[in-house]
């Protein structure tokens, strides 16, 4: 299984898998990756449905594949809405919920997560995104606690034309969870999706800034291209990944 700075468990987003047939091929998929790790969405589980979220843990568990996250979903200023992801996270064994929080949900959130010990990170995602800049996350944290955090996605803070290691420095006490994803650019500057380390991300640099602030926070990679047949390439994220890890291990 990929570990990385330390031995945190590298986990593949679900949506990766959307265009496959369902849980069974997600886990066969993992199985060809050698991982034992995933952040599931709602494609893959619907967490209004008390009996198929027992189904969907009991067979992930039973294939000795934990769950780091579960995302990325709304959070509307509503306690029947969201207190479903809740519990969905305590029976997976969730610590950290990945979302995309409405402002006015905060102090709900806030609630929730002291009431259940989990806590949220909010995606950033894009320069059109109400989170995408770093002076909106800035104003977030500051009228929120340190029950919501952030999960960056590193290629969406490209699309912000952010340097993601800016972001982990910035953001270092609230960062609680990591999409790996890289992106380039057009001469229209429409979005391309990239293997790591093929765009313009600096992956080695982002590794090393998660080292210096001492990240224990999850690991999610996020290839969306090729939704048909996204193993090859996610098999080539996770090489390039294990690679800069390596590099830099063997350098401390």
């Amino acid at each position: 299984m990929l570990t990385i700075l330390g031995g945190i468990h590298v986990g593949i987003q679900s949506w990766c898998f959307r265009a496959l047939n369902g849980n069974n091929d997600n886990i066969n998929a993992l199985k060809k990756c050698n991982i034992d790790s995933i952040e599931i969405c709602n494609v893959h589980v619907d967490v209004n449905n008390k009996s198929q979220v027992d189904e969907v843990i009991k067979l992930y568990k039973d294939n000795g594949i934990t769950f780091s996250s579960c995302g990325i979903n709304d959070y509307p200023n509503d306690e029947s809405t969201i207190r479903n992801y809740f519990e969905f996270a305590r029976k997976a064994g969730i610590k950290i919920l990945g979302a995309d929080p409405e402002p006015e949900a905060f102090d709900l959130i806030d609630r929730l997560c002291n009431e259940y010990g989990i806590k949220i990170a909010i995606h950033n995602h894009g320069r059109y995104h109400k989170y995408g800049s770093m002076k909106q996350l800035e104003e977030a944290f500051s009228r929120s606690t340190a029950n919501i955090g952030l999960c960056l996605d590193t290629g969406w803070a490209l699309d912000s034309q952010i340097d993601p290691v800016d972001m982990i420095r910035r953001f270092s006490n609230r960062l609680y969870g990591i999409h790996f994803k890289d992106f380039t650019f057009d001469k229209n500057d429409n979005i391309m999706e990239s293997v790591l380390g093929r765009g313009e991300l600096d992956l080695q640099a982002v590794l090393n800034s998660l080292k210096e602030i001492g990240f224990k926070g999850y690991v999610t990679l996020e290839y969306e291209g090729e939704p048909e047949n996204p193993l090859p390439s996610i098999v080539k994220c996770l090489d390039r990944l294990k690679k800069v890890n390596l590099e830099l291990t063997i350098e401390q």
